[in-house]
């Protein structure tokens, strides 16, 4: 739950104010708990420790790209960015080499350092 969604925090009666829009009928239902039904509720959908959630599932998953790769050659559609290993290696080490003293020199001064 977003912290936007309560609007007040009553310390003399513990309660607290929030709402919520239901996505059956697009209203918007104000309601006013008790601070520890609050907490209960809210607690509820924190998952258990060692508890395993999907973020990405289906053609959004990293295991599945060599399948969206066959459908997009049999759909003939071309890619607009090359997403192979080897090249998000290359960009990868390419962006590190940035932070390299020497490499900063470089592109920064077009000088070489001396070796010593």
């Amino acid at each position: 739950m977003a912290e936007n969604r309560i609007t007040e925090y009553n310390k003399e009666s513990n309660t607290v104010s929030w709402f919520y829009n239901d996505h059956k009928d697009e209203k918007r239902y104000d309601v006013t708990d008790n601070a520890i039904n609050f907490i209960n509720h809210l607690i509820i959908h924190i998952p258990d420790y060692h508890f395993l959630t999907t973020r990405y599932y289906g053609f959004y998953a990293n295991a599945s790209k060599k399948t969206l790769d066959k459908f997009h050659a049999l759909l003939g559609i071309k890619k607009n960015k090359n997403y192979s290993r080897e090249t998000r290696t290359k960009t990868l080490k390419n962006r590190l080499n940035k932070f390299i003293y020497r490499t900063h020199l470089i592109d920064s001064f077009n000088l070489r350092p001396n070796p010593m």
